[in-house]
């Protein structure tokens, strides 16, 4: 099969030729001494190590490798150089102390200009060759923290609290589809957050998945093949979707903000949205009536449209993979009811109660870390060339500081492929942090790689935190959770725990559980906490 594979690879590679004539010419003007490198698996001509590292579950792969080179090696594709760090220490070291060189982003072949903005700020160049482009990736990046911070110093105007209650009624209501109703919560969420219409939510959930597929080696084989993407367009079926998806996109996140935009003039906009605090800004500024080019409204709607959509796939992912945990570990299930039911009885949990409720923070951080949402992290880039260690690090190498790996290491992650809570509740343990009102969190303490490194940290800390512990403590105190059982054999129907879309920000796949309310009393609690919001909400 490996021979196949490269039999086809050399078949593919015409358009590469020409760069590696370069490369070969500029060899032999260098001096022939060696030079210091990282290790790293057998390199072929050319294509580098493509052959035999898979599209899906490639992160399983590199912590093959790295359990065998260690916890920083070197690897290429296609002729792009590629280091792969499984180590906090040497990912502070490059990613966060020398941030002001790793905080590139490198191209997504099949992402149509997201290093040019105004798009997807999280992908966009830190330091573009355009100045213009540059200062679209600060002023976005500046105002997204901006209304981020605010937003949770209100935390998050009530709507987490208010459409969970609509979550748990669709969970009794109809549990069987718990997987699409927790990204459409999640979508609901930041849509009410970003323009006051949580019926966007399924919209959103859809539009976050479908960018993702677009985003990850999994997806189009354009983003690991990329001589493809240059073919005709009339003949280029990856290119052809990308421009038709991306294009509904901007049009959906533009007609949006138009939509909010004359809810504000009309007086009718929630000053609880991101939108309203954009559009207040504007006329703060001198401008009442919102007047704006097209470049203008772009620049705006995309910003938002981006914000939130990143706010759902980063908190779906984790709150299925939550799920999947407590129905396969009742211990820590009846651990953390039994500290919910101490704080708060019969009422369903809030952002309040975070500090009394260290079990279910627990269990919430040790499911990141057990399935990492983002197993590959997300890749920066060099801008200008580097040494470490001895090592010459050139401008443009991608750098992946790889998240499975890094969960993985045993003398801070003892026993790490099984699901430990205790390692953030118990002192012994070496992720152990006091007090317990303030760790485990999202935001703060050990283990908090999983939102990226440095100055390409993620913004959405703050909200991950809350929903998740708002929507993982609730579903708690509202459900006894558990594997279904096959009607017909009587066994519990296995729940495969790697089995993922391979995205590059992870769902699992579909998997099936149950969820039995914990008592008739709680039945009714869930219902009346719906009816007690729903003419708030938009169903």
């Amino acid at each position: 099969m490996e021979g196949l594979a490269l039999i086809l690879l050399y078949l593919a590679i015409p358009s590469l030729l020409f760069s590696a004539v370069q490369q070969i010419t500029s060899w032999r003007k260098k001096k022939f001494t060696p030079k210091a490198k990282f290790p790293g698996p057998r390199q072929f001509p050319i294509v580098g190590r493509v052959h035999d590292l898979p599209r899906f579950s490639m992160w399983l792969k590199f912590k093959e490798w790295a359990d065998i080179y260690g916890p920083i090696y070197q690897t290429s594709m296609g002729g792009q150089t590629f280091v792969i760090i499984s180590d906090e220490k040497v990912a502070e070291e490059l990613l966060v102390k020398r941030g002001h060189i790793y905080s590139g982003r490198p191209q997504i072949r099949s992402l149509i200009k997201h290093k040019d903005g105004p798009a997807y700020v999280a992908l966009m160049d830190r330091h573009a060759y355009l100045h213009s482009i540059a200062d679209t990736w600060s002023k976005q990046r500046k105002w997204v923290h901006a209304a981020m911070a605010e937003s949770h110093r209100q935390h998050f105007y009530g709507h987490i609290e208010k459409e969970t209650r609509r979550y748990l009624a669709m969970l009794l209501l109809d549990p069987q589809r718990f997987l699409c109703s927790t990204r459409e919560h999640c979508g609901r969420i930041m849509s009410r957050l970003a323009w006051d219409d949580a019926t966007q939510g399924p919209t959103n959930g859809n539009s976050a998945d479908t960018t993702l597929h677009c985003m990850s080696v999994s997806g189009p084989i354009t983003n690991t093949m990329t001589p493809l993407w240059h073919l005709p367009f009339f003949v280029n079926p990856w290119k052809q979707f990308e421009i038709k998806r991306e294009a509904g996109q901007r049009a959906w996140w533009l007609g949006n903000y138009r939509l909010a935009k004359q809810r504000m003039l009309r007086g009718e906009l929630p000053d609880d949205t991101w939108a309203y605090r954009y559009f207040a800004q504007l006329q703060r500024e001198g401008n009442p009536q919102l007047e704006q080019e097209l470049d203008q409204e772009v620049f705006a709607s995309c910003m938002i449209g981006f914000f939130n959509l990143v706010g759902v796939v980063t908190i779906s992912g984790p709150l299925k993979f939550f799920l999947m945990a407590m129905a396969l570990h009742p211990q820590w299930q009846k651990k953390a009811q039994e500290e919910i039911d101490r704080v708060c009885g019969d009422r369903m949990p809030t952002c309040d109660d975070m500090p009394n409720l260290p079990t279910v923070r627990a269990c919430l951080k040790e499911t990141v870390r057990w399935r990492s949402g983002v197993p590959l992290g997300v890749p920066h880039q060099a801008e200008r060339d580097d040494e470490f260690r001895g090592v010459e690090i050139k401008k443009d190498t991608i750098i992946l500081a790889c998240e499975w790996s890094i969960n993985r290491v045993e003398s801070k992650y003892p026993d790490p492929e099984n699901y430990h809570p205790e390692r953030y509740l118990e002192p012994g343990w070496p992720t152990y942090q006091e007090p317990l009102s303030k760790y485990p969190s999202f935001r703060e303490g050990a283990s908090m790689h999983s939102f990226g490194w440095g100055r390409r940290t993620c913004l959405g800390k703050d909200i991950a935190d809350d929903e998740l512990f708002v929507s993982g403590a609730s579903v708690l105190w509202a459900f006894d959770m558990g594997p279904k059982v096959c009607p017909s054999t009587g066994k519990e129907v296995p729940i495969d725990t790697q089995a993922t879309n391979s995205h590059v920000i992870l769902e699992p796949s579909p998997y099936h559980m149950t969820f039995k309310p914990r008592s008739e009393a709680r039945t009714k609690n869930i219902l009346e906490g719906y009816a007690s919001v729903q003419s708030e909400l938009r169903v």
